[in-house]
């Protein structure tokens, strides 16, 4: 179970041939074996050990995922952390995962350092930079040159061990973290071996950031498996992007919605780009959709349905039914079983909507730390997703809608209620609602309602910069319109529903 061991045996089988690959360096599997071992070997003489948590924050980089390796093969769990977060919310993270080590790159040292002065951590650990920079850090590549040569058996696991916690936005106003277990992991390699029928001859490119089960599990990983290689972008850029898969002939990659705006925006058509066999996407229909098949007429096109619960993939579209079912996310992938069900848990019947719940061994078994929330999400044996869609005659998956109230911004996940709870510090605010509002590139954008104190004035613009001292971009509200009251049901709950409505009408009378 332990995915720690898998260098061992590409080491043996691949030695010389690519792992990880970047625009300005290489990665063999013997590099990358060797480093992981000397990476463990660091942490474990610092009292790093099976169960205890490491948080990882950095961009995409082949030490990123010699880090994250390292952790999995000391039985340890891994914390990886968005590095577009506050300082605030990062250290929650911290905090609520109990982390005994921090690694992280140079560009979030200083900030880690601050959340890290007046916690007892084992090991602190920079991806990168010259210098030590903070006392009580180490840097990796002195790490990799004083531990060279170590080997460090992998720790014993068994399925239902954690190997990470994935932490989402959710409903509540502070994110949850998802258990991921190894188990869960290995049965998703499987999974996606099946579906993209994966093999060393693979070359997938890593566009998303790693810290996402998009990146790292989509298939991502699952091509280390199977000794291809992953081609690593530091961050996405459209015109990089394009030169990668033709310099590196990418078989494969996962492209969320402002991604495949981007790849489309930038390309002339002078790139190769016939090495692309698939490709997987959440959320691109109509226009979008037709200007991406002009784009790459003989790639497989993969619509499919996800979540950081079900480590990654719930369904996929097959090659056979990608016109005859378009519109649709597909089949379940293996391991994996849904329904659609109304109000009293009972099977919504063919065509008709109702909440997507799943169950099986690829699904998680609940919330760090949370037995509350796990509950609620764990009803009558199945874990309940909040999204709303309905099953066909033939059994394929149709996602219409959620029940969750959250926005879904440039393939992340914002809770609306993360953002209130920071309007809501604002000393001139009263009341506030924030719904999702569409984005032709971001699929959506938060815009807030605000209902100020009584007298008080208070611009636009301010609002929102206040917002972005506490929250990540991407979950800094994009507009604010300022009422004087919030629409309420007769118990006095807020209708967000009244509010998308709102909004359509005024954006169409803007349109018109």
């Amino acid at each position: 179970m332990n995915f720690g061991r898998l260098v061992d045996l590409q080491r043996v089988r691949r030695e010389t041939e690519p792992a990880l690959i970047t625009d300005e360096d290489v990665w063999t599997y013997g590099r990358l074996a060797d480093s992981v071992h000397a990476t463990a070997a660091f942490l474990a003489e610092r009292g790093v050990g099976k169960g205890d948590r490491v948080a990882v924050l950095g961009m995409n980089s082949p030490e990123y995922v010699c880090a994250v390796l390292a952790v999995y093969r000391l039985g340890a769990i891994a914390v990886p952390l968005n590095y577009r977060l506050q300082r605030v919310e990062l250290e929650f993270l911290v905090r609520d995962s109990g982390a005994v080590a921090v690694i992280c790159e140079s560009e979030f040292a200083e900030v880690m350092h601050e959340i890290c002065e007046d916690l007892r951590l084992r090991a602190l650990v920079r991806l990168d930079g010259d210098g030590c920079g903070s006392p009580g850090w180490s840097l990796l590549s002195q790490v990799l040159t004083d531990y060279s040569g170590r080997e460090v058996p992998p720790a014993e696991v068994v399925f239902d061990d954690p190997q990470r916690i994935m932490y989402t936005s959710g409903t509540t106003s502070r994110p949850k973290g998802v258990i991921i277990t190894h188990g869960m992991a290995a049965l998703n390699v499987l999974a996606q071996t099946s579906e993209l029928g994966l093999s060393s001859a693979d070359r997938l490119l890593v566009s998303s950031p790693l810290y996402h089960v998009a990146a790292w599990d989509s298939p991502g990983v699952g091509a280390l498996f199977n000794g291809g290689a992953l081609v690593i972008m530091r961050k996405f850029d459209a015109p990089l992007a394009l030169r990668l898969i033709e310099e590196h002939q990418v078989t494969g990659g996962i492209f969320v919605q402002a991604i495949l705006h981007s790849l489309r925006s930038a390309s002339d058509g002078s790139r190769d780009l016939s090495s692309l066999k698939w490709i997987i996407f959440g959320a691109a229909a109509g226009e979008l959709y037709r200007e991406v098949r002009e784009m790459l007429p003989t790639t497989r096109l993969v619509q499919a349905y996800g979540m950081t619960e079900a480590c990654s993939a719930i369904a996929y579209m097959d090659a056979a039914h990608v016109v005859s079912k378009r519109g649709s996310v597909g089949t379940a992938v293996p391991f994996v079983e849904y329904r659609v069900v109304d109000e009293d848990e009972n099977d919504a019947g063919p065509g008709v909507q109702g909440e997507v719940v799943l169950r099986g061994p690829k699904v998680t078994p609940g919330y760090w730390g949370d037995e509350e929330l796990t509950a609620q999400a764990w009803r009558g044996g199945w874990f309940h997703t909040g999204d709303v869609g309905m099953v066909d005659e033939d059994g394929f998956l149709h996602i219409t809608d959620r029940l969750k109230d959250m926005i879904r911004s440039g393939g992340e996940n914002v809770a609306s209620q993360e953002i209130e709870r920071v309007i809501y510090t604002h000393p001139l605010v009263s009341e506030t609602a924030v719904i999702g509002v569409p984005d032709p590139r971001w699929q959506e954008v938060p815009k807030a309602y605000v209902v100020l104190k009584a007298g008080a004035m208070l611009a636009e613009d301010d609002l929102i910069g206040y917002c972005r001292e506490r929250l990540a971009s991407f979950k800094t509200p994009k507009s604010v319109a300022f009422v004087d009251r919030l629409p309420r049901n007769p118990s006095g709950k807020v209708l967000k529903r009244v509010l998308r409505e709102s909004s359509e009408k005024t954006d169409s009378m803007l349109l018109s």
